[in-house]
C-alpha cells in the first residue's frame, strides 16, 4: 500500500517538474534576449531533462527509471538552480525514484 501512494506521488512530482520546465523553455524562447548560445544551452538542459524524466517515468521500470528521472531532474534543476523550490523538487523527485526503486528491487520477480 505505502509503495502505491508513494509511485503515484512520484508521477504527480515528475509531470509536474517536466511541466515546469516545459513552461521555462517557453520563457526562455520569448524572453531569452539576443544571445543565441545561452538561449540554446537553456533549451537543451530544460527540454532534455523533461524529455529523459518522461522516458524514465514512462518507458523504463526499476533502476533504468530511476537513472533516466535523475538525470533528467538534474540537467533540467541546472538552469533553474537560483530558484529556491526547483532545487527541492528536484532532490524529492531523485529521492522517490531512487525509493521506488529500490522497493522494486528487493520484490521478488
Amino acid at each position: 500500500m505505502r509503495g502505491d501512494g508513494l509511485a503515484s506521488a512520484t508521477r504527480f512530482l515528475v509531470f509536474a517538474l517536466s511541466g515546469l520546465y516545459g513552461v521555462a523553455a517557453i520563457i526562455v524562447l520569448l524572453y531569452g534576449g539576443f544571445d543565441t548560445r545561452r538561449t540554446i544551452v537553456w533549451l537543451v538542459f530544460l527540454l532534455g531533462g523533461a524529455a529523459l524524466m518522461l522516458a524514465g517515468q514512462l518507458l523504463a521500470r526499476g533502476w533504468a527509471s530511476a537513472i533516466l528521472v535523475s538525470a533528467g531532474a538534474t540537467a533540467g534543476g541546472l538552469p533553474l538552480l537560483w530558484t529556491i523550490l526547483v532545487p527541492v523538487a528536484v532532490a524529492a523527485v531523485i529521492a522517490c525514484s531512487v525509493a521506488l526503486a529500490r522497493g522494486h528491487a528487493s520484490q521478488p520477480a
